[in-house]
């Protein structure tokens, strides 16, 4: 999980370039059980701003930050690992 979170927001680093530091949020759908190793980097705002995924329900932050799922940010943590070789 250190690894994830210094990568930054995969969000703000995809649509801006920039390394921003972030919360590791859990990626599992619905109530099942959370695994550390499904996990993605969001800073404050895209985490849990009103403009964030808890703050605006997945579906509509999923459709706000053009993904197409949820688990779309762990390609994008898989892309950005590959990147800075961690």
């Amino acid at each position: 999980m250190d690894v994830v979170a210094s990568l930054g927001c995969v969000v703000c680093r995809r649509d801006s370039g920039v390394i921003a530091p972030c919360h590791v949020h859990h990626i599992a759908e619905g109530s099942s059980k959370r695994s550390d190793f499904m996990v993605a980097g969001l800073c404050h705002y895209h985490h849990v701003s009103p403009y964030g995924l808890h703050g605006m329900g997945v579906r509509a932050f999923l459709s706000a930050n053009k993904l197409p799922t949820e688990y779309h940010l762990i390609e994008l943590v898989n892309k950005y690992r590959a990147e800075d070789r961690v």
